[in-house]
């Protein structure tokens, strides 16, 4: 064999071991892509489901949520005072957990995806679980995704459910709702009326009727522990609000104004229950008064302190 022939068949072996290598490089490639369509995107989260501690949800521009479970398995709240969680909007995330998966990798332009919000779970033990980047698409329905600090990759993906990285969505709406139907009667600052004077007063009286309103949905806008409140401040005026249920339930209502703000404590009376769906409703929704004031919307709160309703 000629040295011509030998160049030549050694360029051969180099050009097609070369090939090979690019063709199972890009093989590779695409498989290791193709492999990402349909996983899930809270892969180790949704396979702990039961065992979840804690999730850290951050925003840039509504700032961080961190919410937690409980001894009880109760999920809480830590920057509202450990106040309760909105199970509503819970189940709507374990959802998400349970059912978002990766459908394609992300090719759009960037300005095409809104900012991102970042999601770390962690399991019963501490160990981060998932930590994800995921926001929505300026159009369209889907979302896009990335894992840890790899915003390299991009994909988007489908979803059930949802999240919200605003604060207040994460709490649990309306603070009390008291239909006016099941009233028997209401007592204000010790003067009371009675079943027939009080559906009289709401045919007759807009103050009423509005009262009425604002018990069947009291809204809120922030809350404290009880133990910080360590006294009264001197300027603080008093509204009790005593409501008898037709099914024995007593709700005790101190409205507190303090300056141009509105607080709320409220307690129930056991002794006063005395059918079996009161004591279940006590049960289920003393937990979530015991141990907090809650600033009222200003709108409700002067609303509960018209003069009128002491006529």
């Amino acid at each position: 064999m000629n040295k011509k022939y030998m160049a030549g068949a050694v360029l051969f072996v180099l050009a097609a071991t070369l090939f090979c290598g690019i063709a199972w490089f890009h093989s590779y490639s695409k498989k290791n892509a193709t492999d990402w369509h349909g996983r899930f995107v809270f892969a180790e989260s949704k396979n702990k489901i039961n065992y979840l501690g804690r999730i850290n949800i951050s925003n840039p521009e509504s700032g961080e949520i961190n919410i937690h479970r409980d001894k009880d398995g109760n999920w809480r709240f830590a920057e509202a005072k450990d106040y309760y969680v909105n199970e509503d909007m819970l189940s709507a995330f374990f959802k998400l957990i349970k059912s978002s998966y990766i459908v394609s990798e992300y090719l759009e332009d960037e300005k095409l995806r809104q900012k991102g919000t970042e999601i770390k779970i962690f399991d019963l033990d501490g160990q981060l679980l998932d930590d994800i980047t995921l926001g929505k698409h300026t159009t369209g329905d889907m979302m896009w995704a990335y894992k840890g600090n790899n915003e390299n990759n991009l994909y988007n993906i489908t979803y059930e459910g949802g999240f919200s990285a605003y604060p207040r969505d994460w709490l649990p709406y309306p603070l009390l709702s008291i239909k006016t139907s099941e009233i028997k009667s209401v007592t204000i600052n010790g003067k009371e009326r009675d079943y027939s004077a009080f559906n009289k007063l709401l045919s007759n009286s807009s103050a009423w009727r509005n009262f009425a309103r604002v018990l069947d949905f009291v809204d809120y806008q922030g809350l404290t522990l009880k133990s910080d409140l360590t006294s009264l401040p001197p300027d603080v005026k008093i509204r009790q609000i005593d409501v008898l249920m037709l099914t024995g339930m007593f709700y005790k209502i101190m409205v507190m104004k303090v300056g141009n703000s509105y607080w709320m404590l409220i307690s129930m009376n056991a002794q006063k229950v005395f059918t079996k769906d009161a004591i279940n409703v006590a049960v289920g929704t003393y937990r979530f008064y015991a141990d907090w004031i809650f600033q009222l919307m200003d709108e409700q709160g002067k609303v509960l302190f018209d003069d009128a309703l002491l006529d």
